[in-house]
């Protein structure tokens, strides 16, 4: 039995002109005690029958009338008044078999009334009653008060309470199942509910969760969008996207703008702006909104153990509770109980976070009222996992960031993933299911983007499926052929049947699986900037750099140089190379008076221990020198390889010495220091590398068979 906005406790205020509602939500702990005893009392009357409840009694266990009138329509979901089963009260009756034939009060009701029809013209009086109903009771073995009593079995009145489940509920799950529904009952009449969504929100947080190495590859907006387009459909609800006009996704923006979060304006239409029955539709618009917010799952499982705390950029000042707010912000609702909070906040953490404000206009009373929802008040909502009458509606609402529509798209991330753990990648960020691109009629989401620095370009990887999803797939192309950020991968079988737009982007074939390789020597030969980033390099600060902290190792090369590439960098440090500042590949760029100091300090060292091995060696310059404490131990043994006073002995593929050389074996390798490092000044054209030819297999004679005689004969 639901409850409507008109009757649940709440607060009205007029706030610039604009009248604004509040509902009252259930704080964490609040009419714990309260909740308790009217359970009690349910307990208490199982079996009995309705005329034994006693209203004034329930609503005294809560004090305020209107949330006791709630919590007993919520309590609904779990003891409901039913009728007792004919075949039982018939045998404690103790009616025959032709009463229990009967099967109900409605046949025996109809018997009645052919029977008084037979024998009394359809009337009895006063005097006439006591007979026949005695008369009438007999072939059932009954006598005049079970009559009565059978009579109106199906009555409201004489229903017992009965309980659902095993157990009875605990006084947390009916808050929570009271917070659901007043948030839903003050969405039955809303006539759009208002969401704006920060699109980098997604990938901010997944970052956030593993700052010192993030993972190559995330999980966009648009694993959102797309669960909501599936939910919307299945809910029959009307939504629509827009971006803002100052910052749409591929536009033209200043650095400001370019900066600015890219905000994502989601719009839910009510029962205001469509034709239907304003109640039911109102039900699936909250639905959906629930949906939407508290059941988007995240891809990382790790951040199911970090507290949510609500978004600064969210107001939560105006919510009606007698519980007084705790600073710190980690006051936690009856949405989740102790055992399940840190499980399940996790999942409503993505979207909950890019959710920038949300409001809806909803209509009761002939006014029109502003109903603001924010961070604290979602999460006193329960998960939704457990309503399984809005998931049956709404389909199997699966993990759909956690899948991929594709076993080729699931290669490709998996291979994205394993060549970035090695900066084989060029720099590039993927990202699966970015924001969408909205369209004319439609949208638009990409299956991966890709980003680097300030260049964002959206991949869609395309398939042979049917030909009406290759006629979708064209069509919406068509629409966005002036963009210049996207580019298509398209099986070679399915080249003419995506020939009419190939030519407006650019183009990745593969023949079954598609390469990561190819995706970036295409990506190299339409967005290539090397000659932008190297017009952008601040030859006298980087030089600067390396004079104070003496080195900068190879790795750190690479952002300090806007390079992403080994020949990128190698091209880059020509610059920056002068009579005291050397680039040597596998090392780094290094001030040459700080690295003799560093190889005068690491011999006197050395000396005092002759032979170290490699490991050692590692640890002991990590914990001299500052510059080199991130270096891997392949840098360190490169740095080692410039001095000509030390040597790297290998006894095996695993033991690794280093130790001091004699003097002929330094004159000899006396010139190794400045074939390593760059040269000043333009670099040498060097002569092609013969390789050398391998010696070619000669034929092998042919030999005759030996074959065994018959030894049978």
């Amino acid at each position: 039995m639901r409850f409507s906005l008109q009757e649940a406790k709440k607060s009205i205020q007029r706030r610039g002109g604009e009248l604004s509602v509040s509902p009252y939500f259930l704080q964490a702990g609040e009419l714990q005690d309260s909740i308790v005893q009217l359970l009690a009392y349910h307990e208490r009357l199982l079996g009995q029958p309705r005329r034994s409840f006693s209203l004034d009694e329930a609503r005294a266990c809560i004090g305020d009338y209107r949330l006791a009138h709630c919590l007993i329509a919520t309590l609904s979901h779990w003891y409901v008044w039913q009728p007792r089963e004919w075949s039982e009260v018939v045998d404690s009756l103790g009616g025959n078999d032709a009463l229990l034939a009967i099967a109900s009060p409605v046949p025996l009701r109809l018997a009645l009334y052919d029977y008084v029809n037979e024998q009394a013209g359809g009337f009895l009086s006063s005097s006439q009653r006591s007979e026949i109903l005695c008369t009438f009771v007999e072939r059932y073995a009954l006598d005049v008060q079970g009559l009565d009593y059978l009579a109106v079995l199906d009555s409201e009145e004489e229903g017992v309470l009965t309980r659902l489940v095993a157990e009875p509920p605990e006084a947390r799950e009916v808050a929570a199942l009271y917070n659901q529904w007043i948030f839903e009952a003050t969405l039955f009449n809303a006539s759009s509910v208002h969401f704006v969504i920060d699109c980098a929100a997604f990938t901010r947080s997944q970052a956030l969760s593993d700052p010192l190495s993030p993972a190559p590859v995330s999980s966009g907006v648009g694993a959102a969008i797309k669960r909501l387009c599936f939910l919307a459909r299945k809910l029959g609800v009307y939504y629509d996207l827009a971006y803002d006009p100052a910052n749409v996704p591929g536009g033209r923006h200043t650095a400001d703008e370019a900066s600015a979060p890219l905000l994502l304006h989601l719009t839910l239409y009510g029962p205001q702006e469509v034709s239907g029955a304003p109640q039911q539709y109102g039900l699936r618009l909250a639905r959906l909104c629930r949906l939407l917010l508290l059941q988007y799952p995240e891809t990382d499982r790790r951040k199911r153990e970090t507290p949510v705390h609500p978004p600064t950029s969210l107001d939560t000042s105006h919510y009606t509770s007698s519980i007084p707010t705790r600073s710190s912000g980690k006051t936690s609702g009856y949405g989740a109980g102790d055992g399940q909070t840190r499980a399940r906040k996790g999942q409503r953490t993505a979207l909950l976070q890019a959710v920038q404000s949300a409001q809806a206009q909803v209509h009761f009373l002939q006014r029109a009222y502003t109903f603001t929802m924010d961070a604290r008040l979602l999460r006193l909502l329960p998960v939704a996992n457990n309503d399984s009458d809005a998931l049956d509606k709404a389909g199997n609402a699966t993990d759909t960031s956690a899948l991929f529509d594709s076993s080729i798209e699931q290669a490709f991330s998996e291979g994205f993933s394993a060549l970035a753990e090695s900066q084989g990648v060029d720099g590039w960020r993927l990202e699966r299911e970015p924001e969408p691109l909205l369209l004319s009629s439609s949208i638009f989401i990409p299956d991966f983007a890709l980003s680097r620095g300030h260049r964002r370009v959206y991949v869609e990887i395309l398939g042979f499926w049917t030909p009406s999803y290759r006629e979708r797939k064209v069509q919406k192309l068509r629409e966005l052929q002036d963009r210049d950020d996207l580019l298509l991968a398209i099986p070679i079988e399915a080249r003419e049947a995506f020939a009419a737009v190939s030519g407006s982007f650019p183009i990745v074939y593969y023949d079954g699986q598609l390469a990561v390789a190819e995706v970036l020597r295409v990506l190299r030969g339409s967005y290539d900037d090397f000659a932008q980033r190297l017009i952008s390099l601040d030859v006298s600060a980087v030089r600067a750099r390396v004079r104070e902290e003496g080195m900068l190792v190879e790795r750190l090369c690479y952002d300090v140089l806007h390079c992403y590439r080994r020949s990128e960098l190698r091209v880059a440090a020509e610059r920056i190379i002068d009579d005291e500042t050397v680039y040597s590949p596998g090392v780094g760029l290094y001030y040459r008076s700080w690295l003799r100091d560093f190889q005068d300090t690491f011999q006197r060292w050395l000396n005092t221990v002759h032979s170290v091995p490699l490991s050692e060696v590692a640890v002991e310059i990590r914990v001299r020198w500052p510059q080199l404490t991130q270096c891997d131990s392949s840098t360190i043994e490169a740095l080692l390889t410039l001095n000509t006073q030390v040597r790297i002995r290998r006894d095996s593929i695993f033991d690794a010495v280093v130790e001091i050389v004699d003097d002929q074996e330094t004159t000899e390798g006396s010139s190794m220091l400045e074939e390593q490092a760059l040269p000043v000044g333009p670099a040498k054209v060097t002569k092609k590398q013969v390789r050398e030819r391998k010696p070619a297999l000669k034929k092998r004679a042919e030999t005759s068979e030996t074959v065994q005689e018959n030894l049978w004969g």
